[in-house]
């Protein structure tokens, strides 16, 4: 029995780790485009860009672990099947139950592996990346500029543009605002074009106008109509807004502990007032941690059923079950978010169905001595 766990955990772990790299590269493809465009289009240094997607590669892990495992595993015990291992296996007196507990040890495993990533490691990552990202943007004024964003960087005003091309902005509109943050000025112009020399935005305007309230005037605000105009913006020299924790970016415990308080706030004749953001990223955690156990059941019913050997089939096979998985998760957060479920029901759905359908594969297709 030793011989035989050590020689599928060997063809295993080898079919994970291709995969896993596979996996992984697919995934970072995508992310590299968005640094390509802060790097080109928002003009983002190289440096900066790449400080901001090393911590991409651990975000994902979250998903590339769970969808590698499953490709292991289908190509793993497929190739068993096919070549009839699994048939002299049980020949030499070891039975199906035996070898599927094999699977289901290094699930669980991969499961407590899974559970202390999204507990610690990967919320650091997700607040890390989130701050490093508006550290990034907020030393790069021009990638700040924005279409259909407010944006308050400046000293006494704010700036908004409907549209950016490189330096060109269009629709520009400029609020200036007193100690009490009231409007006092507006100045919009059609057409604009900017420069960041040290700490100003200079901005050259056209075609617009700028309205400037009168307070001792019964006649309210008066415009001035301009073909060209030009206008400094000082640019706060530190300003830092406090990035807020959201509950992706939360420990484990920091979850428990929000939902705790929430528990002791809450009055026994009274509806749990618990945030079901909340509620449901805390069950989804640790469901989507305990995800290979699920896939374990499912896959070994699959490859019972299909008993094909080939990569692609395998592959294509592990990413349609992935794709369902996920989007068990999306339909369990629009349960919750339309109050149809609770959030523990909903965030533990996918993996009930995966095991039920798995169970129903296993003892249907499976071969027991």
């Amino acid at each position: 029995m030793r011989i035989l766990r050590t020689y599928i955990l060997k063809e295993f772990l080898t079919v994970f780790l291709f995969s896993f790299l596979t996996v992984n590269i697919f995934f970072l493809g995508g992310s590299l485009y968005k640094i390509t465009d802060m790097i080109i289009n928002k003009g983002i240094p190289v440096l900066s860009a790449l400080n901001v997607f090393y911590f991409i590669a651990p975000r994902i892990s979250e998903y590339t672990i769970p969808l590698a495992f499953l490709f292991a595993l289908l190509l793993t015990i497929g190739r068993l099947v096919v070549d009839n291992e699994l048939i002299a296996i049980q020949s030499s007196g070891i039975s199906t139950i035996k070898i599927f507990s094999i699977f289901l040890l290094i699930a669980f495993i991969f499961s407590l592996f899974l559970l202390f990533l999204k507990s610690k490691v990967i919320p650091d990552t997700n607040f890390r990346y989130h701050t490093q990202l508006k550290t990034t943007y907020s030393k790069n004024l021009p990638a700040l500029i924005e279409p259909g964003v407010f944006l308050d960087e400046f000293e006494n005003h704010i700036l908004y543009v409907t549209d950016k091309n490189n330096q060109d902005l269009k629709n520009v509109y400029i609020y200036k605002t007193d100690k009490k943050e009231d409007i006092t000025e507006i100045t919009f112009a059609k057409r604009g074009k900017f420069i960041v020399d040290k700490n100003i935005l200079k901005i050259k305007l056209e075609q617009g106008f700028r309205d400037i309230s009168n307070p001792d005037s019964e006649t309210g605000p008066y415009r001035l109509n301009f073909r060209r105009f030009f206008m400094d913006l000082p640019i706060q020299k530190e300003k830092r807004e406090i990035v807020q924790k959201k509950p992706k970016d939360m420990r484990l415990e920091e979850l428990q502990k929000k939902i705790n308080s929430f528990k002791k706030k809450t009055h026994r004749k009274v509806k749990s007032n618990i945030p079901a953001e909340i509620l449901s990223e805390f069950h989804r955690r640790i469901s989507f941690s305990f995800a290979p156990i699920a896939f374990v059941i499912l896959g070994f019913g699959v490859s019972m059923t299909i008993k094909h050997r080939e990569k692609s089939i395998n592959f294509i096979i592990a990413a349609v079950t992935a794709g369902i998985y996920y989007l068990l998760f999306l339909l369990g957060e629009t349960l919750t978010e339309y109050h149809m479920l609770p959030p523990p029901l909903a965030m533990w759905l996918p993996n009930i169905i995966i095991i039920l359908i798995g169970i129903f594969l296993f003892y249907k297709y499976a071969y027991f001595r």
